[in-house]
Formats: structure tokens, C-alpha cells, sequence
């Protein structure tokens, strides 16, 4: 799985002196807030001045973003003023509009001078590609006051109002591991070889990043001849590019991670990089993941235990397709004789019935998923595949039964497999079998 639209670094004029951040608000020692884990990231609910949002859990970024807003909801924001802005992908300068003073509550975790920053931009709204709403990215700020849990298994983020749980008898079985706060953002350094050259990284921990690593090529860093070209997501600038490929090992305190698939963003469409010092990459959901991890900011430590993740494989989509939710459809299903008593023309949910006096039709909505890209010389482009073909099956399965993750799995086949694929394209019901090939 790759990043699908992400920021790594926005600059923009500072206004504000540091805030105080987020408030404790609840008569209880900790905070259980659960969360929905799609695609490596982290999507909690949260409220903005009483609007309910989606946000993706981000501690490598700041400030706070939003990209869309709910619908069927306004939203007021307080003491908006444009501003000039640059990211990744280009050098252009885009505006939005940063905005003070707001309340934001998750659960009864509570910043009331929460700052945010407003880029009203398509390609930043990344809801079709991971087939929920998304409204925003919610940065580092969330971390700082007290200690966080995150559980990635049981999907549930814990938070502590105090330091006592670092005193019970089970965080002996937790590593710690060192972090470096710098400018509010948290590092960790580990160790990395590819092929027979050894490197000390220190790498951003990024919850907001799909892939589990980004490494930035210098003089020391390089990518060896074992890689394919890849879009790697999507900045304020525009599309960024780079290379898809493995590292021999990572290892970190005591554990190790064998052939971690790495990416390496071109410098050509990454621009800030230059500004970014004594920073090698990023470490992403993709290794986070495979721990249960407790974060101190105060303590400046990571503390780590590993779940039953740890030893999943590092797999990539050799099929070279990208699936992207885009919009639902009406479903015809034979209704079972279970729900007779239902009237007729009902509406259940998302579900109308209807009675021919012999049998029940159901009509239900279901997501529709389409290829949202096809990576150049891939097995799919090979087979003949389009950017925009609506997906009906893969593998007999009807694709409007399943989520995009599920459907990312049964993309995720070993080598030498062949998948079928039926798609629609101009109307016409197409069947294309794709012979998935191992490129690293």
C-alpha cells in the first residue's frame, strides 16, 4: 500500500506564540476514544465548534488542517484571515485561510484556541481512496500534554491524565525507545542496511503516512537497481513522484525488521527538501502498526510492545492498480423470505424493498470503486487496464460486498498468480486477467 494524498511540511507565516493545546475535561483518569484503521491511518472522530469531522491522526504534521467539509453540516470557524502558503510538489505558492480561536473536542479532550489551517483543494480530499469521509488532519498537538496509547489492534487510542500508568507492572513489557522533539515533532533514530552499506537514520514517526518508510536520497543514501517508478501522493504543490523499493533490514532497540519496503520521493518534485535538516525520511503506519505503542512527549519516549502485526510480511500491489471509492449505486438483490412482515416500499437504512406479490426485489446502495490510476508498465497496464474503468469483480467477487482494504488484499497476490478483473468501461462489461509479476 502507498501514500495516497499526504503533506509532509507547510510553511506558513507564524502568527501565533506557542498554545497551551489540548485540556483535560473529564472526571476519569483516561479517555478511551476508538478509532477506524484504514490503509495504515489513524481516523478519529473529532468536533469542531460542535460540527461533527472526520480526522486523520497525524503526528508528524502541523498545524491542523482541513481539506472538506461534513455534509448536511455547516461549520463556523472564528478569526480567519488568507494566507500564502508552499508544500511539496511544487514550488508554486497556493492561499487558504488560517483560523484561531476554535474549540475542537475529542471526547473530552479539549483545545479551546485551537488553530487550523483551511486548503479547500481536490486532490487533497482523499475520502474516494480510502472509502470513508475525511474532513481534515489533526496534527502533533494531540500528543503533547498527555500520555497516548495507541492499540491497532483493539482500534482504540487511550489517553492518560497522568503519568501513573508508567509505573504499572505491565509497561515491563514494553522497549523504550528515545525520542528527539524537534519543533514539536517527534524522531526516532534507527539503523538501516542496504545491501552491504550500513546507516544511522533519523526518521519523523508519521501516524499520517501510509507506507511504513520514506528515506530522502543523498550522498549516502541511495536507492539500489531494484525499484519501479511510483506516484507516492499528492502535496499543495502537486503530484509527488519517487521510487518503490527495499531496504535489506531496519532495526531499531532490539527489533528487526527484514526487507521493509521503502520509498524514495524525487527530489524533483519534492522542493522542500533542502529546508528539512538532519532529517533522513519518515517511519510510517506500515511498521508502526505492528506495535502497541504508548507516546511521552514529556518523557521524550516511545515506549513499544510488539502485537500480532510483527512478523505480517512487507507486501506492495504488484498488479500496479489504485482503487478509489467514487460515489454508490443502486443494488438489485432478491430479498430473503426472513423479513416478509417488512412493508412494502420501506426504507431500511439505505435499503427500498419491493413486492411483485411472488418475491422480493432489494434494492440497497452500495460504493462504487473504479481504478483511480494505472503505474506505467505494470502487469494491469500490460493486461490492459484503464485509469477510470469501473470495477464490477475481482475474483467472482462482487466488489460493492467489500471494503477497500479487502479489496487491496485480494490485489496483494503472490507472483506468477493470475487475477480477474471485470470491469465496465463506456458501457461495456470487460474481463481482463492480470498475471501478477514479482519486481523486487
Amino acid at each position: 500500500m502507498r501514500l495516497i494524498i499526504f503533506f509532509l511540511l507547510i510553511l506558513y507565516p507564524a502568527i501565533l506564540p506557542a498554545q497551551e493545546g489540548f485540556q483535560w475535561r473529564s472526571p476519569k483518569d483516561k479517555i478511551v476514544i476508538p478509532f477506524v484503521f484504514v490503509d495504515n491511518l489513524i481516523i478519529i472522530p473529532v468536533e469542531i465548534n460542535n460540527a461533527k469531522l472526520n480526522m486523520l491522526l497525524d503526528s508528524g504534521s502541523e498545524p491542523s488542517l482541513i481539506f472538506s467539509f461534513p455534509q448536511n453540516d455547516t461549520i463556523q470557524l472564528y478569526n480567519t484571515k488568507k494566507i500564502r502558503i508552499s508544500g511539496l510538489g511544487s514550488e508554486e505558492v497556493a492561499e487558504g485561510l488560517l483560523s484561531q480561536k476554535n474549540r475542537l473536542s475529542v471526547s473530552e479532550y479539549v483545545d479551546t484556541n485551537f488553530e487550523i489551517l483551511v486548503i479547500l483543494d481536490e486532490k487533497l480530499n482523499f475520502s474516494s481512496r480510502i472509502g470513508i469521509p475525511v474532513n481534515g488532519i489533526l496534527g502533533y498537538s494531540f500528543f503533547r500534554n498527555h500520555l497516548v496509547e495507541i492499540d491497532y489492534q483493539k482500534k482504540k487510542i487511550t489517553l492518560y491524565k497522568n503519568n501513573d500508568l508508567l509505573k504499572k507492572r505491565r509497561i515491563k513489557s514494553f522497549t523504550a525507545i528515545p525520542l528527539d522533539i524537534v519543533n514539536g515533532r517527534p524522531y526516532i533514530n534507527v539503523n538501516a542496511r542496504l545491501d552491504e552499506k550500513e546507516f544511522q537514520l533519523k526518521l519523523l514517526m508519521d501516524t499520517g503516512l501510509t507506507d511504513g518508510l520514506w528515506l530522502f536520497e543523498d550522498d549516502k543514501i541511495k536507492c539500489n537497481d531494484k525499484y519501479f517508478e511510483d506516484v507516492l501522493g499528492e502535496g499543495i504543490g502537486g503530484t509527488i513522484y519517487g521510487k518503490k523499493s527495499r531496504l535489506s533490514e531496519i532495526t531499531t532497540a532490539h527489533f528487526r525488521f527484514k526487507e521493509p519496503l521503502v520509498s524514495y520521493p524525487d527530489t524533483t518534485s519534492y522542493k522542500q527538501l533542502s529546508i528539512i535538516k538532519n532529517r533522513n525520511g519518515s517511519l510510517g503506519g506500515e511498521i508502526l502498526k505492528r506495535f502497541n505503542l504508548i507516546v511521552d512527549y514529556g518523557g521524550k519516549q516511545l515506549l513499544v510492545k510488539k502485537n500480532k502485526m510483527f512478523d505480517d510480511p512487507f507486501l506492495y500491489n504488484m498488479s500496479g492498480i489504485e482503487v478509489q471509492h467514487n460515489g454508490v449505486q443502486w443494488v438489485q438483490e432478491l430479498k430473503s423470505e426472513g423479513n416478509r412482515n417488512q412493508p412494502v416500499g420501506a426504507v431500511n437504512i439505505d435499503d427500498i424493498v419491493f413486492d411483485n406479490s411472488s418475491f422480493k426485489y432489494k434494492f440497497t446502495l452500495k460504493p462504487v470503486f473504479e481504478i483511480a490510476s494505472v503505474r506505467k508498465g505494470s502487469p494491469a497496464e500490460e493486461a490492459g487496464l484503464k485509469a477510470g474503468d469501473k470495477i464490477l469483480r475481482i475474483e467472482r467477487k462482487n466488489v460493492y460486498n467489500l471494503t477497500k482494504q479487502r479489496i487491496n488484499e485480494l490485489l496483494q497476490v503472490e507472483a506468477n498468480k493470475t487475477v480477474r478483473i471485470e470491469v465496465e468501461r463506456e458501457g461495456k462489461v470487460l474481463e481482463y486477467k492480470v498475471l501478477i509479476k514479482k519486481i523486487f
